[in-house]
C-alpha cells in the first residue's frame, strides 16, 4: 500500500524504467508521507496499436483522473 501502475509504449530500457519508478516512489514519500518500504511500482508496456483499447478496458472512467486526448471518457 500504495501501488503505482504505469502503462506506456515500449522503448525504454530497464534503467530508465527504474528511474521512473524511483521518482514516483520518492514523490509519494515526500508529498504524501508514505513510508518508502510500503510503496510498490509496476511498469507495463503496451503496444501503440492496442494502447487506447487496453487502457479503456483496464480502468473505469471514475478512476481515470487525467485522460489523454487519445484515451477519452467513454461516457
Amino acid at each position: 500500500m500504495p501501488h503505482i501502475a504505469v502503462s506506456l509504449y515500449p522503448g525504454r530500457d530497464q534503467g530508465r524504467k527504474q528511474e521512473i519508478a524511483n521518482k514516483l516512489k520518492d514523490f509519494m514519500v515526500s508529498e504524501l508521507n508514505f513510508p518508502a518500504e510500503a510503496i510498490s511500482v509496476s511498469i507495463v508496456e503496451i503496444e501503440p496499436d492496442s494502447f487506447v483499447e487496453t487502457i479503456q478496458q483496464r480502468y473505469d472512467d471514475k478512476d481515470l483522473y487525467i485522460p489523454s486526448k487519445s484515451v477519452k471518457s467513454l461516457t
